[in-house]
């Protein structure tokens, strides 16, 4: 005769060692948060590369104090490890081996602290709160920053193309790297205007030097990517000469917000299907045609690499923004802003008017009128 309860007992805990496996495994199988690099700054600092992995849910690690605290404890991952130089155009000029090595730091050190084996100090210090440190350009000093111009799809409310869907050659302008500033610094109208756009865009850092490079080999010069507001005014003076264009109008310190990370490429496998999108003091901004999604590129981040590196040469730590779904995103005093890129974090800045005391802005000439 069958025992009833030993029966039943027996599937209970056969059950239970089920969905413990599978628990297990499901938890074996949860992605790492993905790795991040930064530059920042901490107190007096000055500028120094970071690391830490999501999107501000763990702490920032100052890398070459890492490197540090891994000798003085002897940890093997140090053995071969290629160098780490001290600011960020070099680490990528130093090309693959050195970014490598960055995340091997970053991982290694973070292991030594989970195993209570680390204690961090008050001098060399490692770890950071994100609230801990100032966020800086994750590139500061670029060669250069391109910006497109028209360089998503927009078709029009009947269906027929946008101005610029259907085009020979993607438009470009340059914009000073003075114009840059980092994550969660402010956006200065300097009481030089009072109306603009915020332009939400995804920035391509170019890892290696690019000259006359086919689309379909030019994603192997891609180091990674970043988020960058495309800051542009709307009413500032200036000349009306064309060959201006709008370096002036989108030049302005601090009009080129970038951040808060690089993301490498290797953790991006889907650079062409990324959601875009601004918001507000909190509120999503509603593109008017729905195209916020890399995806309605009209050139994509291959050709449009393919294309400048057959005009100019691309040097290492070159940012290309590769355009706004729409220029519709209102920029006014007092607002902050975020801008939003599926998979690369949030840059968030508040947009303030701080003229320099004392400063005269210099006056339009009267000019007669026919």
């Amino acid at each position: 005769m069958i025992n009833t309860r030993v029966v039943s007992r027996r599937f209970t805990l056969t059950a239970l060692a089920a969905v413990t496996f599978l628990a297990n495994g499901a938890l074996a199988q949860t992605p790492a948060p993905t790795f991040r690099l930064l530059t920042f700054e901490a107190g007096s600092s000055g500028p120094r590369i970071g690391a830490t992995r999501g999107s501000g849910e763990q702490e920032v690690v100052d890398v070459h104090n890492a490197i540090l605290a891994l000798i003085k404890a002897g940890a093997p991952e140090i053995k071969g490890l290629a160098p780490v130089p001290p600011d960020m155009l070099s680490l990528i000029e130093a090309g693959a081996p050195s970014v490598a090595a960055v995340r091997t730091v970053h991982d290694a050190v973070t292991r030594l602290k989970s195993s209570g084996r680390f204690t961090d100090g008050a001098t060399h210090r490692v770890f950071y709160p994100e609230r801990g440190i100032r966020y800086l350009p994750p590139v500061p000093n670029p060669s250069k920053i391109y910006g497109a111009a028209g360089a998503y799809l927009r078709k029009n409310a009947d269906g027929t193309p946008g101005t610029y869907d259907n085009v020979e050659y993607p438009s470009f302008f340059l914009k000073p790297p003075s114009s840059m500033t980092g994550h969660e610094s402010e956006i200065d109208f300097d009481g030089l205007l009072t109306t603009g756009v915020h332009e939400p865009e995804m920035a391509v850092i170019i890892g290696k030097l690019a000259k006359d490079v086919p689309a379909d080999k030019a994603m192997d010069y891609v180091l990674g990517y970043s988020i960058f507001n495309d800051v542009s005014a709307r009413d500032l003076g200036e000349g009306k000469h064309q060959s201006q264009g709008s370096v002036i109008s989108k030049g302005l310190d601090t009009f080129s917000p970038m951040g808060p990370y690089l993301t490498l490429k290797e953790d991006v496998p889907n650079v062409g299907n990324l959601e875009v999108y601004a918001n507000l003091d909190g509120v999503r901004h509603k593109w008017p045609v729905p195209n916020g999604n890399t995806s309605f590129l009209t050139f994509n981040v291959a050709q449009q690499i393919a294309y400048l590196s057959e005009r100019h040469t691309l040097l290492p730590g070159d940012i290309i923004s590769t355009g706004v779904p729409q220029p519709t995103v209102p920029l006014k005093e007092g607002q902050t802003v975020e801008i939003v890129i599926e998979g690369l974090g949030t840059l968030r800045n508040k947009v303030v008017s701080k003229p320099a005391p004392g400063h005269v802005k210099f006056p339009a000439r009267k000019v007669a009128k026919d």
